[in-house]
């Protein structure tokens, strides 16, 4: 009921221009908005998970509405720069991605080299070395794949049950369990592979053309080289897409997946933007960001930054599916931030930083 009246709300003060004033108000000029995506289909990713994934011409429709509304993007450490010094231009927003599939340089990249829009890409470097699929969201996306099939949980000596799987939440259910199975019994990453591999042929999927799709996976080194360094900011996200409360876990992982970039980048310039991953975030954190030489942090928290915010905690904007283009146009002009909205909790963190 809130949604739909906030969207109601927001197609009548486009219609009548509210939009339009906001975004060339002093308040806007005050503020930044950070954009927020994860992936651009390949296939149906976007039917599997809308909020994780967007079609491609959905993508180029909203880059194109950033265009014609004549926002201005701004690298991100640019971009945060100004705003501290109060100095942003008009209109300011900027572009991030989060984790770094390989659908940004397949498609994502190419858009926004024809539009000349810079982006920052927070990368997680695990999967970058390792070139596989990222175990938990193949897990998801081939249960939902075999939606119309019933699972021997035994076959995977899992558990001894068959699960029908046309309902969402009891592939969720299914997922967590294996994921949780695969976490409890210690298995590495070759391990957790086999273990895909053994799910999609028990769910009658070609694994083997998964994989050579690239879907679900993260870009390697080459396609990060690749990456006109004027254009893609490539910055932290943690090696292994977690953030420990173990103080030791948690800088072994901002160095190595600083390590990566650095000589996956080929790039001299030391990281030093972050973004939290899953949105996970403590105040224990900011302390031991501000030792690694962390200049800011992005979470998952709608809104837009404006001088006051902490640097370690700056909201965003997660564009997905389900986000209409008033809605969109909202945002961008900062008129939907001022909308009554559900109140979100982050996850809690855990020691190991593991989630399931």
């Amino acid at each position: 009921m809130l949604r739909a009246t906030k969207l109601m709300a927001l197609r009548a003060a486009r219609s009548v221009g509210g939009c339009a004033a906001l975004r060339g108000s002093r308040w806007r000029r005050e503020r930044l908005l950070i954009l927020c995506y994860h992936g651009i289909s390949l296939a149906d990713e976007h039917c599997w998970n809308p909020e994780l994934y967007i079609p491609g011409n959905l993508f180029e429709q909203r880059l194109a509405a950033i265009s014609e509304q004549g926002y201005n993007v701004l690298p991100l450490d640019d971009a945060l720069n100004r705003l501290y010094a109060g100095e942003l231009p008009p209109q300011s927003l900027c572009l991030t991605f989060d984790d770094g599939f390989h659908d940004f340089a397949a498609v994502a990249y190419p858009l926004l080299e024809k539009y000349g829009i810079p982006v920052t890409v927070y990368l997680t470097s695990f999967y970058s070395k390792y070139r596989r699929p990222v175990f938990d969201l193949m897990c998801s996306y081939l249960l939902w794949k075999a939606r119309d099939r019933t699972l021997e949980m035994a076959r995977l000596r899992i558990a001894e049950r068959s699960v029908a799987l046309a309902q969402r939440g009891v592939r969720q259910d299914v997922a967590a369990n294996i994921c949780r199975f695969a976490n409890e019994n210690g298995y590495s990453a070759d391990d957790r592979d086999e273990l895909l591999c053994r799910l999609a042929s028990e769910l009658g999927v070609d694994y083997n053309a998964l994989v050579a799709s690239r879907i679900l996976q993260i870009m390697s080194a080459s396609e990060l080289v690749d990456l006109d360094p004027g254009l893609v900011q490539v910055e932290l996200h943690t090696h292994r897409h977690r953030v420990p409360l173990d103080k030791v876990l948690f800088r072994r992982e901002i160095r190595q997946n600083r390590d990566y970039i650095r000589l996956g980048t080929q790039r001299r310039m030391v990281s030093t933007h972050f973004c939290y991953p899953s949105g996970v975030t403590s105040p224990v954190f900011l302390p031991w960001l501000r030792e690694l030489g962390i200049r800011s942090g992005t979470t998952c928290r709608p809104g837009l930054a404006c001088r006051a915010d902490e640097p370690l905690m700056l909201p965003r904007f997660l564009d997905m599916c389900g986000v209409s283009s008033s809605e969109f146009d909202g945002w961008l002009s900062g008129l939907a931030s001022k909308m009554p909205r559900r109140r979100l909790t982050d996850p809690e963190p855990t020691a190991s930083g593991i989630l399931v």
